[in-house]
């Protein structure tokens, strides 16, 4: 890219991290895509392994056609979303299938793409505050055969930027956390590790009614009606962290602390 280009390309992300409303922001929005040449792009969130989760969904730019298929069937088809949260880095859409084994349903959709000229883009998981998780799609680049790794690191900078900017104005962020007492942080973590009630009590060393009662009270506090939604918003309200590199220290009793 020139000079202009980039001088362009920071005017547009600075347009963005100033946008007080969705409409300036989505005007934002298309001058980034302008500066990068690229046609489009959408946003999914939250974004988790469960995909039964309800997701927002969000596009600028794409056909409305597309984005009508996408509603009524193509987001449980889509792969690129769980794809970027699996892989971390951002990616080339085309990439998706040299990157991990895609079932039919996920080669299917991208195919489809491809057939009305949506084939190749950028995947990016965004992060947020509260262990938000996201994904932003950036595609219909104006000439794909020049999309290089620093292209792709440049749309992942702006995806990042959109989607904090898109979660503060939509409020994402801005509801009450609800105040879990240590020993229900103690259960939900055990949750979503899989754990059974039982399995919970021994671990902690409780009964298995205590364990019952803390659920229940767990449930209440984060408005679920079960363990998956349970496990999967305290993970989004920061209430609790995926994967094990603090499950030790997080599980010894209070007064050994």
């Amino acid at each position: 890219m020139t000079n202009d280009s980039r001088l362009e390309y920071w005017e547009a992300m600075a347009k963005i991290a100033q946008a007080r409303t969705l409409v300036a922001f989505r005007r934002a929005i298309y001058e980034v895509l302008k500066a990068i040449e690229f046609g489009g792009v959408y946003f999914v969130a939250p974004v988790v392994a469960d995909r039964r989760v309800g997701r927002v969904f969000w596009n600028v730019g794409f056909p409305k056609e597309w984005e009508a298929a996408y509603k009524q069937s193509g987001r449980w088809d889509d792969p690129l979303p769980n794809l970027a949260l699996n892989r971390g880095n951002a990616f080339r859409w085309s990439d998706a299938g040299t990157i991990a084994c895609l079932d039919e349903c996920g080669l299917a959709y991208l195919q489809r793409l491809d057939e009305v000229g949506m084939g190749e883009g950028v995947a990016v998981h965004c992060t947020g505050p509260y262990a938000r998780s996201g994904f932003v799609g950036v595609g219909m680049p104006s000439h794909p055969e020049a999309l290089d790794d620093a292209m792709v690191r440049q749309v992942q900078v702006a995806a990042q930027l959109c989607f904090h900017r898109y979660c503060d104005l939509v409020g994402a962020f801005k509801e009450e956390v609800p105040d879990l007492s240590q020993r229900e942080l103690d259960v939900i973590r055990w949750i979503g590790e899989g754990k059974r009630n039982a399995v919970i009590a021994e671990i902690l060393g409780i009964s298995k009614n205590s364990v019952d009662s803390y659920v229940k009270r767990i449930f209440a506090k984060l408005d679920v009606s079960d363990r998956t939604a349970a496990a999967v918003r305290a993970v989004s309200l920061g209430l609790i962290a995926p994967g094990k590199h603090y499950r030790e220290a997080a599980h010894r009793p209070r007064w050994l602390t």
